[in-house]
C-alpha cells in the first residue's frame, strides 16, 4: 500500500509542478538546459523491499558540451539483505563507476530522447552468516538508451534501458568469466540542472 501511495504522490507532484510551470511560462518557453550546463542525477528504486539502492546503484554527474552531446560519470552503491526460513543471513555490497557518453535528439519541447554508450567497472561482495561468498570485481561496456521529460525548468524525470557485455573475476572462488546483461528497472530517476 505503501509503494501505490508513494507512486500516486509522486505524479501528483510532478503534474502539479507542470501545471503551475506551464501557467507561469509562455508556451515557447524552453524548459531544456543549455550548453555547458552541469545536471546532478539520481536513480532510485522504491519498489524493492530489501535493498537500498539507486538505480543501477548511481548518483550521476552530466555536463552538456553542446546541444546534443554530453558526457556523464556514474557512481553507484547498492546493498541487499536477505534472511531465510532457517533465519541464515545474506548480505551483498556492489560499489559501481562508470563513465560515458550520449547524444541528445531534438524531441519535444519538454522531451529528451538519447542514446549513448558506457564503461562499467564494479565490485561486489556478498556474504552468508558473515563469511564471505564472493568477491567479484567487473569491468564492462554498454549501450543504453532513455529519455527525460523536463515538467520544469532543468528539472526532469527519465527512464533508461540498456545492455552491455561485462568481464567478472571472482577471487573468493577463483572463478571468472564473461556476461552479456541487460537492464530495465522500475526505477525513478530525478535530475537537476544548474
Amino acid at each position: 500500500m505503501k509503494k501505490v501511495l508513494f507512486l500516486a504522490a509522486s505524479l501528483f507532484a510532478a503534474a502539479y509542478a507542470n501545471a503551475q510551470e506551464e501557467a507561469t511560462q509562455p508556451a515557447s518557453a524552453d524548459v531544456k538546459p543549455d550548453e555547458g550546463t552541469f545536471s546532478l542525477e539520481v536513480g532510485f528504486c522504491p519498489f524493492q523491499s530489501n535493498s537500498v539502492s539507486l538505480q543501477n546503484g548511481r548518483l550521476m554527474g552530466i555536463y552538456s558540451i553542446n546541444e546534443n552531446w554530453s558526457v556523464r560519470a556514474g557512481l553507484g552503491f547498492e546493498a541487499t539483505s536477505d534472511t531465510d526460513a532457517n533465519d541464515v543471513e545474506s548480505e551483498s555490497r556492489t560499489i559501481s563507476f562508470a563513465p560515458g557518453a550520449f547524444y541528445s535528439f531534438e524531441g519535444t519541447d519538454k522531451m529528451t530522447p538519447y542514446l549513448g554508450g558506457e564503461l562499467g567497472f564494479y565490485s561486489t561482495k556478498a556474504e552468508t552468516d558473515g563469511k564471505t561468498t564472493k568477491d567479484v570485481l567487473g569491468i564492462g561496456i554498454a549501450a543504453f538508451t532513455g529519455m527525460n521529460y523536463y515538467f520544469s525548468k532543468n528539472i526532469y524525470v527519465g527512464v533508461e534501458v540498456g545492455a552491455g557485455f561485462y568481464h567478472e573475476k571472482d577471487d573468493k572462488n577463483d572463478e571468472s568469466g564473461n556476461e552479456f546483461k541487460i537492464y530495465a528497472q522500475p526505477s525513478v530517476r530525478l535530475g537537476w540542472a544548474f
